[in-house]
């Protein structure tokens, strides 16, 4: 089953605030493992190494 991203959002805010994987899965009535796969995901866009910047020939 596909969430909608504002879903997804909401349940990650939760998370932000402290609350447990386990109780919002359990408010939100979805599996825990995709809470945990949603929060990976985020994880690995924020860490992701950036491109390096280009220089130019004459500096």
């Amino acid at each position: 089953m596909s969430y909608p991203i504002h879903f997804r959002k909401k349940i990650l805010a939760k998370l932000e605030e402290g609350q447990s994987i386990r109780a919002v899965a359990q408010h939100f009535e979805i599996n825990k493992n995709t809470i945990v796969e949603w929060k990976k995901r985020i994880e690995i866009k924020r860490t992701r190494p950036r491109k390096p910047s280009k220089v130019d020939d004459d500096a």
